[in-house]
């Protein structure tokens, strides 16, 4: 007999794991990556807390859009692309506070639940979770 349930399943048929995992390495580009910040920052400017941080923190933001874009390609296809130091730079600004990094992320898992197709949106928001926790461990330990 069967099962009419054993497409339900959770779990891969065996030996479809690599062609599972090669479908959702397809849904993200390059493309959707500048998509995502493109948006994210488009909303960071009009946002209260975070426009004023970013308003006084970037000075060219084509700049900073290509850089964003280069840290996410590195981060979540892994292209080496980014070589910069995110702590550093964090550091280097007097007006955020603890709290903001919530704020960020918030906003952040807002816009990739809009934009970023499903099945790969944790390879966008795991990694913006644990860096938010990192750096504000780091700079306000």
């Amino acid at each position: 007999m069967v099962d009419q349930h054993a497409s339900d399943s959770p779990l891969p048929i065996r030996g479809t794991e690599n062609r599972l995992v090669d479908d959702v390495n397809a849904l993200i580009s390059e493309s959707l990556i500048r998509q995502l910040v493109e948006s994210f920052y488009g909303r960071v400017i009009r946002d209260e807390t975070l426009g004023a941080i970013f308003d006084g923190a970037v000075a060219d933001w084509p700049t900073h859009l290509s850089k964003m874009c280069d840290f996410w390609s590195a981060v979540v296809l892994q292209s080496g692309r980014y070589a910069g130091r995110p702590l550093e730079a964090h550091q280097a600004l007097d007006a955020i506070q603890p709290e903001q990094f919530d704020d960020w992320l918030q906003l952040w898992e807002a816009v990739v639940q809009e934009v970023v197709p499903n099945p790969v949106q944790s390879q966008f928001i795991v990694p913006a979770q644990r860096m938010a926790s990192h750096m504000r461990r780091r700079l306000f330990a």
